[in-house]
């Protein structure tokens, strides 16, 4: 049963501006599918629409039944769904309908929740999409809202981390309460004052896996311990804590990056921000509201082309990066039907390399392969070349590939000789170490490692090319090489000479 109240949403829903434009939109679906006489609904707060006979089908001289079903989130009455349907029709149809309305209380509270962030916050804040993955999410922001306990969003960089921390205060019972922001990268004022702030309501870590490790032991100063780990209660009103992460808190505390104490006392109420692939179902919905957000018309900006392209695109930015792709496509085509003629002239990494080029070849014939973020596993030729790119600091070639591959190899061709994990990398390109490796897999046709000696060796090369008198040991070392002897051997087998022979061939 669940599946079929699934199947309506995806077909029925849509991120309308306003509350009742949606009710009205799922109502007259709900009537259709289950072939009901008609139907009504009745929100809190005065919304209410009303949906005659599903069709000629069911005749007024027929007797009906009616049922009203109460529309509750958190064990708290939001509104009702009055529902008439033939009395031939089996109980079937009323589970049909309980489903429903427990499904439409979590829309209807996004809604809330929009509102209350558009006078709070100043910025209509609105989840959108109907999948499975989301659905569970709401169902945790229920049971966590009205908790104390503290709240660990971990999500890959661009999901909805702060949209949910604002939903987890907002429906619960503070929501009248301070709500306060520490931004952890670039924190203003110091512990005492955020706490002093939020007192009484909600204190939200946005990032705290970049919060600095002096301030990480200072804030057990102010939270009430639930675990005895410190005794004193630093205030009799309780703040309420939510944290964000990108990074993994459990690798930081391993690598001694992050507080243990710290994780011990946010790993209350955790879950994971499902990334954007892994929401496939929601790809148009959340084209349409980005256009609608940026003030365009979806009916006529959003192309079955485009959201086919869209949804083939592994989005490692996720929301984030979806808003910077409509936002350029609307600007670029003027608001006009986005072809994929428009894709690939204004944003060509949502391209498979394939399409990529056949999109390209009549405008202009190119000696080296358009590398996407989707792209196809280069050849040796082609990771090689971005290899020197790194090194260089080639910008233009750069440019070409996926923003965190861009950036993972920018960074790696500055600190090549410190000792780096896959985990740090990822944190300076903004994605999950385990995305990151998937796009060195698929667009570079290797690893983390694998890719790390290269860039070493490469550096070694262009060293020996402009100092043949520099000695081998030197190099090794100042590359990131602690070993001379691994460093010959990979280097005879990526360049195909040794050290001293490529010296000598330098010089």
């Amino acid at each position: 049963m669940r599946s079929q109240v699934d199947e309506l949403l995806q077909h029925a829903y849509r991120p309308y501006r306003a509350l009742p434009d949606l009710v009205q939109a799922l109502l007259h679906a709900l009537v259709v599918q289950g072939n009901l006489a008609g139907g009504s609904l009745r929100l809190r707060g005065g919304c209410s629409v009303d949906v005659g006979p599903a069709g000629s089908r069911v005749a007024s001289a027929i007797p009906v039944v009616s049922r009203t079903l109460q529309i509750t989130y958190a064990s708290q009455p939001v509104g009702e769904l009055h529902v008439e349907w033939p009395r031939d029709m089996t109980e079937t149809a009323v589970s049909f309908c309980e489903d429903f309305a427990l499904r439409c209380a979590y829309l209807v509270k996004r809604y809330e929740v929009q509102s209350w962030a558009e006078q709070r916050l100043g910025r209509p804040l609105l989840l959108v999409g109907v999948c499975d993955a989301l659905h569970r999410l709401e169902v945790f922001v229920e049971k966590a809202a009205h908790s104390m306990l503290p709240v660990l969003l971990k999500g890959e960089f661009g999901t909805e981390k702060a949209l949910l921390a604002a939903a987890v205060h907002s429906c619960g019972p503070n929501r009248d309460g301070p709500f306060v922001e520490v931004n952890c990268a670039d924190p203003a004022g110091q512990p005492a004052q955020w706490f002093e702030q939020a007192s009484g309501g909600t204190l939200f870590f946005n990032g705290i896996d970049e919060l600095a490790r002096p301030l990480q032991s200072q804030l057990p100063q102010y939270m009430h311990s639930r675990l005895s780990q410190w005794l004193a209660a630093p205030d009799a009103r309780e703040t309420r804590v939510i944290a964000s992460t990108t990074a993994d808190l459990g690798q930081r505390v391993q690598e001694g990056r992050f507080s243990r104490q710290l994780l011990a006392e946010l790993d209350f109420l955790a879950i994971a921000v499902p990334p954007l692939r892994e929401r496939p179902g929601d790809i148009q919905a959340l084209l349409v509201a980005a256009l609608e957000r940026h003030g365009y018309d979806a009916s006529r900006t959003c192309t079955d082309a485009l959201i086919g392209i869209c949804a083939r695109h592994s989005w490692p930015d996720n929301v984030f990066e979806m808003e910077r792709v409509v936002a350029r496509l609307a600007v670029m085509t003027g608001g006009q039907p986005i072809h994929e003629a428009d894709v690939q002239r204004h944003t060509p990494w949502l391209l498979g390399a394939g399409q990529a080029e056949a999109a390209a070849a009549p405008i202009v014939a190119v000696s080296t392969p358009v590398v996407t973020s989707a792209a196809l596993p280069l050849s040796p030729i082609s990771a090689a070349h971005w290899v020197r790119c790194a090194v260089t600091r080639n910008l233009g070639e750069l440019s070409r590939l996926h923003d965190a591959l861009r950036k993972a190899l920018l960074y790696l061709g500055e600190h090549y000789a410190e000792p780096i994990s896959l985990g740090q990398l990822a944190d300076q390109a903004h994605v999950s170490p385990s995305h990151l490796g998937y796009l060195f897999r698929s667009v570079l046709s290797t690893t983390f490692k694998p890719l790390l000696q290269r860039i070493r060796i490469e550096k070694a090369k262009e060293i020996f090319s402009s100092d043949a008198r520099r000695r081998i040991t030197e190099v090794s070392l100042s590359v990131g090489f602690g070993d001379l002897s691994h460093f010959e051997k990979s280097f005879r087998r990526i360049v195909g000479q040794s050290p001293r022979e490529y010296r000598r061939t330098a010089a």
